[in-house]
C-alpha cells in the first residue's frame, strides 16, 4: 500500500473572534501515516489560557496552494471543547474521505479558535456575523456607504475552479439538470471557471447542494416546491426567480448577497481599499497587468513574482482580481440594515472583486460592477463565482 508523504505545516487560525481576545496558538505539529493503513496520526501543542477551544483540520493535496480535500473523518482532540495542552492527538481516516485520490505529497493545517464556534465544511471558511460599513465613494455608482449587519455564514475559500465545476456538473447532467447551450470554461483544472452566466451559477449551486445531500436554495415557485434545474438556457430564462422564491434558511449552497460578499472581502478590516489594505500591484492580485486567469489561491506568498500571502483576515483568496464574482442582488442603490438582499427587481445583477481584464479600481472591496444575467462572451468572459451557505 502506497504511503502518503505528508508535509508539516504550522498555522493557527487567521480569524479573530474579537480584537480584544487572545487567540489559541498551535505549535509542534507532527504528522505520520500508520504503516500498511490509510490512517494518519496528527499531534500538536495547543497553547491558550482562556478555556476550551474549537479545533478543525484542513488538508491540501497540491502542496498547500489550496485546502479543499473533503476531509472530515477525524477523531481525538478535534472539534469543539478541546482542552489546551501539549501532545494533542488527532487521527484522520484518509481512506474514508479521500480513498483513491491520495497524493504523494500533502499538507495538513490545524485551525484553532477560542470558544465554541461552527466548524467550516472542507474548503470553506467561517465569516462571523456583525456590523460593517459597506460601500465607498470611488465613483457615483457606488452610492456612498451604509451600515449593514450580516449573520454568520460559510464561504468558499477559493473561487470555483474547473475541477470542482466539472465534478458537480457531470453529476448534474446525470440527475435531471438541463445542459447549457455554451458551457462555462476554465483554463486549467486549478484555475477558476469563467464565462459563467448568472443563471448558470445558481443552477450549479443547486446541483452542488443536491449532490451533497443538502437542501437546494433556488426555486421557481413561492412554495419552494420546484427546484431550479434549468430550462432553455438561451435568452429565455425564468422570470419567477425572486427574493421570495429563495429558500434562505436551506442548508445548501448559494451565491452571496452583495452585503455578504463585501463583508467577507473586507476580512475584518474597516475602510481599506483592498482585502489586505490600501495598496495593490501585480505581485498581489491578477488584474489588467496579467493575461488570463491564475490558479485559485495563487497569491499565497509563493507566487512567481515574490509577494506576500494575500489571504484576507478571514482566510479568503482572490477576493480582488482573477475573475469577477456574481452576487445574488439586482443592481440598485445600496441597502443598509440587517441582511439586505438587494432590490426586488432590476435589469442586471451585481458582480464584485474585479478580474484579470479590469484595472485596479475595480478590485476595491466596495466597487460595484453589474451585467445582464444572460450576457457573456463565450470563452473570454471574466465572470465567475464562489459559493456561500448558512450555518
Amino acid at each position: 500500500m502506497k504511503q502518503i508523504a505528508l508535509v508539516l505545516l504550522l498555522v493557527a487560525s487567521s480569524v479573530a473572534v474579537s480584537s480584544a481576545q487572545q487567540q489559541p496558538v498551535v505549535s509542534n505539529i507532527q504528522v505520520s501515516q500508520r504503516s500498511g493503513t490509510k490512517l494518519v496520526d496528527i499531534s500538536y501543542n495547543l497553547g491558550y489560557s482562556g478555556g476550551p477551544v474549537t479545533v478543525w483540520v484542513d488538508v491540501s493535496s497540491d502542496g498547500g496552494r489550496s485546502y479543499v480535500v473533503p476531509a472530515k473523518t477525524f477523531s481525538g482532540h478535534v472539534g469543539q471543547g478541546v482542552s489546551p495542552g501539549n501532545n494533542r492527538a488527532i487521527v484522520w481516516n484518509a481512506e474514508a474521505d479521500f480513498d483513491g485520490l491520495l497524493a504523494e505529497q500533502m499538507k495538513v493545517r490545524i485551525n484553532a479558535r477560542a470558544g465554541t464556534v461552527p466548524i467550516p465544511p472542507a474548503g470553506m471558511v467561517l465569516i462571523p456575523g456583525g456590523h460593517f460599513q459597506m460601500g465607498e465613494w470611488v465613483d457615483g455608482s457606488s452610492g456612498g456607504t451604509k451600515t449593514v449587519y450580516t449573520e454568520a455564514f460559510f464561504m468558499d475559500r477559493y473561487e470555483v475552479n474547473e475541477t470542482l465545476w466539472s465534478e458537480v456538473w457531470n453529476w448534474a447532467l446525470a440527475h435531471g439538470y438541463i445542459s447549457y447551450n455554451t458551457p462555462p470554461v476554465g483554463s486549467k483544472p486549478s484555475h477558476p471557471v469563467h464565462s459563467v452566466g448568472w443563471f448558470e451559477a445558481i443552477k450549479w449551486c443547486n446541483a452542488r447542494s443536491e449532490k451533497e445531500g443538502l437542501t437546494p436554495v433556488y426555486y421557481t415557485d413561492l412554495n419552494h416546491n420546484n427546484v431550479y434545474r434549468g430550462q432553455n438556457d438561451g435568452y429565455a430564462y425564468p422570470t419567477t426567480i425572486s427574493n421570495q422564491t429563495v429558500k434562505w434558511a436551506a442548508n445548501g449552497y448559494r451565491l452571496p448577497t452583495e452585503a455578504e460578499w463585501e463583508k467577507a472581502a473586507r476580512g475584518g478590516l474597516s475602510g481599506k481599499a483592498y482585502p489586505w489594505g490600501d495598496t495593490i500591484d501585480g505581485t498581489s492580485a491578477n488584474y489588467i497587468e496579467k493575461r488570463g486567469t491564475t490558479p485559485v489561491g495563487f497569491y499565497n506568498g509563493n507566487q512567481n513574482l515574490p509577494g506576500f500571502d494575500t489571504a484576507n483576515g478571514y482566510g479568503l483568496y482572490d477576493m480582488a482580481g482573477n475573475v469577477l464574482e456574481w452576487c445574488w442582488d439586482w443592481n440598485g442603490d445600496l441597502l443598509g440594515g440587517a441582511n439586505p438582499r438587494g432590490p426586488a427587481t432590476g435589469a442586471d445583477r451585481v458582480m464584485r472583486g474585479g478580474s484579470w481584464i479590469n484595472d485596479s479600481i475595480a478590485l476595491r472591496c466596495g466597487y460595484r460592477i453589474a451585467d445582464y444575467t444572460w450576457y457573456r462572451t463565450y470563452g473570454t468572459d471574466a465572470k465567475g463565482f464562489r459559493c456561500v451557505k448558512g450555518l
